[in-house]
């Protein structure tokens, strides 16, 4: 745009790229959400919850949940047997101390119950990892 002595000069800018409509909201294809749901909607979600005691050990049996994940693999194994055993591997696998860390065992169920599906199934769904210590 010219002004009135013939230079030019920026007034202002204005956006460009790919944009989504996300319910109400205006949201850029770069917005990690998009990514989200597109991962979601392509290998589902697995969620594994158990407690641990102070000592370290499981307090009762892990509790597996799919959403979005076929029932049973190609020869006929259910999913959610593949990943409760994976769960329960990769704990016992911890050494005790390692075991009431949190994070740590959140890392190792995660990973072991991912390359598990992975395995089975040829995909690697979210995998959300809840401990509760008790």
């Amino acid at each position: 745009m010219e002004n009135l002595f013939g230079s030019r000069q920026q007034i202002d800018e204005v956006p460009a790229g790919r944009l989504y409509k996300d319910g109400s909201l205006i949201v850029s294809a770069e917005e990690r959400t998009v990514a989200d749901r597109r991962r979601l909607g392509f290998a589902g979600i697995v969620s594994v919850a158990l407690a641990v005691s102070e000592r370290g050990d499981l307090v009762s049996d892990p509790q597996v949940r799919l959403i979005g994940i076929p029932e049973a693999d190609a020869l006929g194994h259910r999913i959610e047997e593949i990943a409760y055993d994976a769960a329960i591997e990769a704990f016992e696998s911890m050494p005790r101390g390692r075991r009431r860390d949190p994070d740590a065992v959140v890392e190792a169920i995660r990973n072991a119950v991912r390359a598990a599906l992975s395995a089975a199934w040829g995909k690697k769904p979210t995998c959300h990892v809840h401990v509760l210590e008790v």
